[in-house]
């Protein structure tokens, strides 16, 4: 990341507010459920603070204004508050915090000099977003004066702003055409031989060895209908849709052509084993997509047609247009910063959709992509679906489990080993260059789809008749499932889902 470069930095320090410094931080987590470090809380002590938002959220039971402390904001960024200037100095002190395991030490950043800069530079995009983008026409507008001067800050946050933009499209098929060999032969097997009759029938029926990533060793498509299917759920048009509001006079819109150009890569990777898609299609749904529209982009220097259509609903309700519920079935399900382990939005029915085949079994379980703004936000979002049952214990590898603090299954005889096993988590190549505050805890950033991960649905059948690749015993599942659900209730006050606990939940 060449912004992190710039100042000197290994990683973006994405956790840096600090919860255990002052015994009034955790106190007020656990005992404020609209607490927001930083912003009606002083960062440093927890202290309540008088500022609008809480005047608008206030109980009945509220304590009378005048205990609450006035706002100290740093003069650097202006976008963090405390109780006092001695708050304000002590939380930009650099100190040295013990983990709970005594094993190691690791440093707050806090209100440091680094992440002052960080927050002073999403005063200049949020100032260039509004400035120099019309989300009307999705085009830079050029007709401000001020957009003529060669301003340098401006520049280069009107270049951390279209980034971000174009990472979305980026991200979406710059790694699908990366994938590993297990997702690239999930995602095509509704296009292509699901068998080869030029293998014996041993061949077919014994364990798949392990297949390089040569052309040759790529599956083959058939001649059949060559259309790659995405359902990209949770879509919205601030961001995967750039403001485009589906208007047929905006069908030339910047984030088309982003798109339809984005879409070449996958195409040339298609193209390296021998086959030409006729078209892709991209399904945004989402509450916050415009209403239903359709429209075909022509990609750049291909035959293949881009076709781009949205719904303004939540995927799997019963109350879907007859227009979705006739949508082929998805060879990708695509979610963005979806936020699954976050307490205000409830993804159960969608995940159900996703999970549910809805075309022959014989085409096996979707693959999936989740991107996430935060490392430990990916964290919670795997454990998530592990709670849920949407995705297999055993395609998890160890080391992921482990982070996500999930049992690990029994041995069983034939166990995969861990880089054979069908998920993958890692830091996306692809995002953007701007950098974001955190919502509840002022002194974390992040950057749009920063994290990655991927892997396959378990399938989950209507009849809720749980059924797995490998074959695992259900009582066996069921009492891994179990005793992972008795750790989760059992845990810290609030769960996985608390400010305390993940303040990457932004």
């Amino acid at each position: 990341m060449d912004l992190l470069s710039s100042l000197g930095l290994d990683s973006l320090p994405e956790q840096s507010t600090r919860l255990t410094s002052h015994p009034g931080v955790i106190e007020a987590l656990e005992n404020n459920s609209d607490a927001r470090l930083g912003f009606n809380l002083c960062c440093n002590c927890g202290t309540r603070l008088r500022v609008p938002d809480v005047g608008e959220n206030a109980k009945s039971n509220e304590k009378p204004s005048k205990s609450l402390k006035k706002v100290v904001q740093c003069k650097g960024c202006h976008r963090v508050r405390y109780c006092s200037n001695a708050c304000c100095k002590a939380d930009a002190e650099e100190i040295t915090l013990q983990k709970d395991n005594n094993f190691e030490e690791e440093t707050a950043f806090g209100h440091s000099a680094v992440v002052c800069s960080l927050l002073r530079l999403c005063n200049h995009d949020e100032d260039a977003e509004g400035e120099f983008f019309n989300d009307d026409d999705d085009t830079m507008n050029n007709t401000k004066s001020k957009s003529q001067k060669q301003d340098h800050v401006r520049e280069a946050a009107v270049y951390r702003v279209q980034t971000e933009r174009e990472s979305y499209p980026a991200t979406l098929f710059n790694i699908l055409a990366e994938s590993p060999v297990w997702f690239m032969e999930a995602m095509t097997r509704r296009i292509r031989h699901v068998e080869n009759p030029r293998l014996s029938t041993k061949q077919r029926r014994g364990k798949r060895d392990r297949v390089d990533s040569s052309p040759d060793a790529r599956p083959s498509l058939n001649a059949g209908n060559k259309q790659l299917v995405l359902h990209i759920i949770g879509a919205s048009m601030d961001s995967e849709l750039w403001g485009w509001n589906g208007k047929k006079e905006q069908e030339g819109a910047a984030v088309l052509q982003a798109y339809a150009e984005a879409s070449t890569n996958i195409l040339t990777h298609f193209e390296s084993f021998h086959t030409a898609l006729e078209s892709l299609r991209l399904v945004f749904i989402g509450p916050d997509c415009p209403k239903s529209c359709k429209c075909n982009v022509p990609v750049p220097d291909s035959k293949t047609v881009l076709i781009i259509e949205t719904y303004c609903c939540n995927y799997g309700e019963n109350n879907q247009s007859e227009s979705l519920v006739s949508l082929p079935s998805p060879d990708v399900i695509v979610f963005f910063n979806p936020g699954f382990s976050c307490p205000d939005y409830n993804w159960s029915k969608a995940l159900s959709a996703a999970s549910t085949p809805t075309r022959s079994e014989t085409t096996g379980p979707v693959p999936f992509l989740v991107t996430t703004n935060t490392e430990m936000e990916g964290f919670a979002d795997i454990k998530c679906l592990l709670d849920g049952g949407y995705i297999d214990v055993r395609s998890v590898p160890q080391d992921i489990l482990e982070a996500v603090d999930y049992p690990s299954p029994k041995c069983a005889k034939h166990e995969t080993e861990d880089e054979d096993k069908p998920f993958f988590f890692s830091e996306n190549p692809y995002h953007g260059l701007r950098v974001r505050q955190s919502g509840t805890m002022a002194n974390d950033v992040y950057v749009k789809s920063r994290w990655m991960f991927g892997g396959l649905f378990r399938e989950t059948h209507p009849s809720n008749k749980r059924k797995t690749k490998e074959g695992i015993d259900e009582n066996e599942e069921r009492e891994v499932h179990g005793h992972a659900q008795k750790k989760h209730k059992g845990g810290k006050k609030g769960g996985n889902n608390s400010k305390k606990s993940n303040p990457a939940l932004i």
